[in-house]
């Protein structure tokens, strides 16, 4: 039996860091270690950057007796499309669907596959293979999902694996691993992603994982995850490791005899992983502990400085908490490490500019990390809160804000598809007069960095320029119309009839414009906060690498030189 797995590329995948298929890693590893006549292989799309012609080509290069494909939401339209040309030439084939967006959605799922693999898809997976194998049917199996006759039929769920450390380390010979090169945070250079725990207790509104792992939290043994470390020092010549745990710090046991591991073994590594601000303040004992086994700094998502903010997505945290724990880490030479995230329901003006200073004062006496930040000046651009499928916030999404939502390839964290009321009826007021040359130079490379479909490298040189030249029209007469007398979003539909554009591109511009003039003390609320004292933010910005850049800014700078002395006149 001949089995192809499939990870399709991303929106904007030019863009997108390499994401290594840990799911189907582990799947490869867990049917060869049970079934090794099986024979098995891996097409990463994503990280090859595939389109759909050289996919479907690929892909019929030999014919298969399965196809599987694991993909987020923003991945399904790619799917769906491709599976008509597939189906043509791989007519004995059986399509196979799993991964997040498949387990969210089964009944969408299941109109372009013959079975969806739901939640944790090891055991369900080997279990369908072996039935095939053995001619048995098939259509009964736990945590699947499929149609007969149009009818959807969804069998009860699986009972998650009790044993973690009986699934086998991920499959990565079946990866192109030359292609992997996103480098780790702070010190740079190639990492492995390791998952020593799955699941999280937490319900955050915007999240996925509680859909996923139904709020159970499972743990792999410290030993366990330090076999698969040396394994990956030794084969591949990796020593760097980011956990992708949902919450590195839930399990203090586990944490102190893995750290203790790796001590006793004399692992030079370095690795960072995900927590909370208030995990870290209950462990703080043993963060030392965890900078001598190789801890670079720990990543703590902040998502918003606005408590309102934070109660409205339940994140449950402190700004005082979050603020002590950078200490902490700074205290013991570790890199706080800092995600964040915009238009979240509740947010303001006013928010972004405190939570710019917010930041600001997080990473005081701290080098800038070219391997974390989008931007090698401080503009905190972050992701985009986005409704992903079945979350709390998609729920509330259409009574707490404008959904941009048109299709699911819309539905990824660097495409502006969400705006909160409490943003779009802010009411913005400019600073100073007039922008000035390098405000819209910060602006346009803020714009590119955080907003993955503007000026896309898939574009002509000439059309990108132009979308640049477009933003700055617009960020133009959107700061003119800062006046104290508009909301946000009267203002974005003054200026999409003014430039003749479309209602949604200038929606998703002013709520972009917004969070950078804010953080940049250029605009304020006119509603909020009236005793807040406000300072501009005057940023150089570097011109980057290369005699290229540097004549693109020296440019760039002479053509704003020129529209700001016209606009004046």
């Amino acid at each position: 039996m001949k089995i192809l797995f499939i990870q399709p590329p991303l929106p904007c995948n030019e863009r997108h860091k390499r994401i290594l298929p840990l799911g189907i890693g582990y799947l490869c590893s867990y049917l060869r270690q049970r079934l090794p006549e099986v024979e098995l292989k891996v097409l990463d799309a994503h990280a090859l950057n595939m389109n759909y012609s050289q996919v479907v080509s690929e892909v019929n290069c030999e014919k298969w007796d399965m196809i599987a494909f694991s993909f987020w939401t923003a991945q399904a339209p790619f799917v769906y499309n491709i599976m008509p040309s597939l189906r043509k030439k791989q007519e004995k084939a059986l399509f196979v669907f799993g991964g997040v967006h498949t387990s969210l959605c089964p009944e969408e799922a299941s109109e372009h596959c013959d079975i969806c693999i739901l939640h944790e898809g090891e055991e369900t997976f080997f279990e369908l293979v072996s039935r095939i194998v053995e001619g048995k049917n098939y259509k009964d199996i736990q945590g699947t999902a499929y149609r007969e006759d149009g009818e959807f039929i969804k069998n009860p769920i699986r009972p998650l694996i009790r044993n973690l450390d009986s699934i086998p380390f991920p499959a990565w010979d079946l990866l192109p691993m030359e292609c992997y090169t996103t480098p780790l945070h702070v010190v740079g250079g190639k990492r492995l992603p390791v998952v020593g725990s799955r699941g999280c207790p937490y319900n955050c509104t915007y999240c996925v994982s509680p859909l996923m792992w139904m709020r159970k939290v499972r743990w792999r043994s410290a030993e366990n995850v330090i076999e698969e470390m040396k394994k990956s020092i030794n084969e591949l010549g990796i020593c760097q490791f980011h956990f992708w745990d949902d919450n590195f710090l839930l399990n203090r046991k586990y944490v102190i005899e893995l750290c203790e591991g790796i001590l006793k073994e004399n692992m030079k590594v370095k690795w960072t992983g995900l927590t909370r601000a208030s995990h870290i303040q209950k462990n703080k004992d043993i963060i030392e502990l965890l900078a001598k086994s190789g801890c670079i700094g720990l990543e703590v998502g902040i998502e918003s400085a606005n408590p309102e903010t934070f109660s409205q997505i339940q994140k449950e945290e402190s700004l005082v908490t979050i603020e002590e724990i950078a200490k902490l880490q700074k205290k013991y030479g570790m890199y706080p490490l800092f995600t964040y995230m915009a238009f979240n329901p509740g947010e303001t003006i006013n928010g972004y500019y405190m939570q710019s200073r917010f930041i600001d004062t997080l990473l005081s006496n701290l080098p800038w990390l070219e391997h974390f930040h989008p931007l090698p000046y401080p503009i905190y651009i972050g992701q985009f809160s986005t409704a992903y499928p079945r979350t709390q916030l998609m729920e509330d999404a259409p009574n707490l804000g404008m959904v941009l939502v048109e299709k699911w390839d819309d539905c990824f964290h660097h495409n502006i598809n969400f705006i909160p009321n409490s943003l779009l009826n802010d009411v913005p007021i400019k600073t100073r007069n007039h922008l000035k040359p390098n405000d819209y130079l910060a602006a346009v490379n803020a714009a590119w960095a955080g907003i993955w479909t503007f000026a896309s490298y898939s574009l002509p040189r000439f059309e990108r320029a132009m979308e640049q030249w477009e933003y700055v029209k617009y960020l133009s007469s959107f700061f003119i119309r800062c006046d104290g007398n508009n909301t946000l979003k009267k203002i974005a539909e003054e200026v999409a009839d003014f430039l003749n554009m479309e209602r949604k591109k200038s929606y998703q511009y002013a709520a972009f414009s917004a969070l950078v003039l804010a953080q940049l003390g250029l605009i304020r609320s006119a509603l909020y906060e009236p005793e807040l004292k406000m300072e501009i933010k005057e940023i150089k910005v570097p011109a980057g690498k290369g005699i290229k850049k540097k004549i693109k800014k020296i440019l760039f700078l002479i053509v704003m030189n020129i529209y700001c002395f016209l606009k004046k006149r």
